[in-house]
This record gives C-alpha cells, structure tokens and sequence, in this order.
C-alpha cells in the first residue's frame, strides 16, 4: 500500500509531468493539449481527493484509484496505438505507472485459500477438456472423436475466441458439431465468441431462464463494483462491458428438472449470486463439477493470478458479484455435494483432497474466507 503522503506526492509529479514534459520537447498539439488538459485533471481530482480516510468532503481513495486506473488504461491504449517512438514510450510508460499506482492502493480483496500445485489437475477424464481463453475457460465435454450433435461445449470465452475455440473443437472432434452450447452466465468474457459459435454450428444455446434477459438483448447487468480490491482487474472493471448479447433466435431455456437433453448423467443447479441465473454441471458419478463463476480457481481480481493461473480457491470474481448471500449459499451448495475435480469459469482446473479441504474450508467459513471487505452489494455482511 503506498502511504497517503507519497501518493499525494506522486499525483502532483504525474500531473507536472503531463502538462510540462510534451512542451518541453516540443510534441505535437494533437499530443501535447490532450495530455496537458490530462495533467490538470490529475491535479483536479488529486486537490479533491482525502488521502486519509474520514468524513470530509470530497473524493475518497477509492474513487482517486478508480480514476487513476482509467487515465493509465487510456494512456496505455493511446500509447500502444501511437507511431512516434518517443511519445509511444512516454503513453505506455505513463500507463502501466498509472495502473500500478491503482493496484498499490487497492485493498485486499477476498482472502481466499492458497492452494499448493498438487492440487492442479492435467488429466479430469477423457469425455471433459478445458481450454483456456484469456482470462476465461470453457469447457468441451465428450470424448475425443464424438459424432455430429454428439458433444457439448460450456460457455464462449472473451470477444476474438471463435477461432481458437473452432480450432480446439475440429482437433477434439473433427467436423462434428455440438449439440448445444451450454451457458453457465452471460458475464462478457463468457459470451465473447457466443454468437459466431451459436451460429457457425447451427447449436441452440441453453442457459437459465432468469439469465435471458441477458441473452436476448433486453436487459444490461448492474455496474461493477470496483471497489473490492484485489488488484486491477478490479480496478479496471467499471470499462469491462456489461450490455446484453442478443441470441433470442437461438435461445432455449435449461429444463426445469435439471436434466441436459441429449448429456446423460449430466445435471445443472442453479448457483445465483454472480449473476441470477447463474448454473454450474454436474456429473454425480464421476464427481466431477463444472462451476462456472460460482467459484474461482484463482484470484481472479489479480490481473497477475488472472495472467499467472496462481492456484487459489475463492468464491465467484467480486467486482461483478450483486447477491452475496446467494454467493456464499450457492458456494456450501457445491461443496456438499464432495466433489472431486473442478473447472472453474477462472483458473487452473483442480483436484484431490488439497482441493477438497480448501473448498470444505471456503464453505464453512465464506464470510471470513469468500467476501471482499468492501462492495456495495453487501454493505450489511462486511465487517464494519
């Protein structure tokens, strides 16, 4: 954490920088004016803001650290989009400063479980793969060689996926087709590449009925709440899209009983809490769980865990979670149910009894374990 009169500190530098250096070496007006007009708003914002915590007036830190990580996310896509060597350096490196001054501030985020590289897993059975999109995993399930119609895939990864994931499945499958794209949530970076796969295989895609509204273009998610902690991916959130994907022509609701057509032995539960119609798969005689973002494998609020896949169990990614009440139920739900290998929507797939303990201890402890210290979805069950 960067003490309170460093950072005011550093906010008066940043702010001399922006609106002296590009004149000072004579950069283009098309360069020099933005970022001058920039540096005044650092100042702007860093005269506002209480760089202690109390009641006065003005901006608190973590709404200083949320603009902080929005200029440096700018600065940064200007930078990488800029020609001229000079200026192209000056943007980035201004950026990534601005989004590290963000993650220094930031609190904690959700304590979670550290969990060792035994806990890993490389091999969850033959009829399931994990692929990593990103940020994002999905899921194939069927065998290697599966027919036409005769394998599933679990969610769609970030914007710009399709092709990777094309590219997994003729590898797995060939030329067949699945038989429905199962959809855990409608969070972005689960839907990115839905509606080209939906499309190019000519599947229906099943998802809960109370996450339709999200499907089929009629309803955007709540704000983020960035707030949390836990680095910039956090941070970062508030610029994360949260608008509806329409797919009404090819969207069908799960079955009430909680069955999959055409997928024995495969079952869905409803997990709320990080979206209301949140689902995870189950496959009770083989243990093993599809969790979606009902639970995370890492930290996923790290951009670093994210990038890294550092193992460590934690409820669903806070800066997107509304109902934390449903949160912790839906994650006691799962764990009961003792299973033995896991993918989540985040992280490296786990098992074994490393993983196991990890998540009885998540379960049984989710206040102290699973919430952040602070979000506005769950002003009355953080401690004071």
């Amino acid at each position: 954490m960067i003490p309170p009169r460093l950072h005011a500190t550093l906010d008066a530098a940043s702010a001399a920088m922006l609106v002296l250096l590009p004149h000072a070496l004579r950069w283009p007006a098309r360069l020099s004016r933005p970022l001058a007009l920039a540096g005044l708003g650092v100042a702007a914002y860093s005269l506002a803001t209480r760089y202690r915590r109390g009641p006065e007036g003005g901006i608190d830190l973590d709404q200083h650290r949320m603009l902080d990580a929005a200029q440096g996310a700018a600065c940064l896509a200007a930078g990488l989009r800029e020609a001229r060597p000079g200026p192209r350096a000056f943007l980035t490196g201004y950026g990534g400063f601005s989004l590290a001054a963000a993650a220094l501030t930031s609190p904690e985020g959700p304590q979670g479980i550290p969990l060792p590289d035994s806990a890993v897993a490389t091999d969850i059975g033959p009829d399931l793969m994990r692929l990593r999109c990103g940020i994002v995993n999905v899921a194939f399930i069927g065998a290697p060689g599966a027919g036409d119609r005769d394998w599933f895939l679990v969610d769609a990864g970030i914007a710009g996926s399709a092709p990777f994931i094309r590219a997994a499945a003729r590898a797995r499958y060939g030329d067949a087709r699945p038989a429905a794209i199962l959809m855990t949530h409608g969070h972005f970076d689960h839907v990115g590449a839905l509606e080209q796969l939906a499309r190019a295989w000519d599947a229906p895609v099943l998802a809960h009925p109370r996450e339709r509204p999200f499907l089929d273009g009629s309803r955007s998610y709540p704000p983020p709440a960035p707030e949390v902690g836990g680095g910039l991916m956090a941070e970062l959130s508030p610029l994360f899209p949260r608008s509806p994907i329409d797919i009404a022509d090819r969207l069908a609701d799960l079955p009430p009983d909680g069955s999959i057509p055409g997928l024995k032995g495969w079952r869905w539960i409803h997990t709320p809490g990080h979206a209301p119609g949140h689902v995870s798969f189950w496959h009770e005689a083989t243990g093993r769980l599809i969790a979606g973002d009902a639970i995370s494998a890492t930290q996923q609020e790290s951009i670093s865990s994210a990038a890294l896949q550092t193992p460590k169990l934690q409820g669903p990614p806070a800066y997107f979670t509304t109902d934390w009440l449903a949160a912790g139920e839906s994650v006691r739900r799962l764990a009961a149910l003792r299973p033995r290998a896991m993918i989540a929507g985040h992280g490296p797939a786990l098992a074994g009894p490393d993983f196991q303990d990890a998540l009885d201890r998540l379960a049984g402890d989710f206040g102290a374990l699973g919430l952040p210290r602070d979000s506005r979805y769950a002003p009355r069950l953080l401690p004071a």
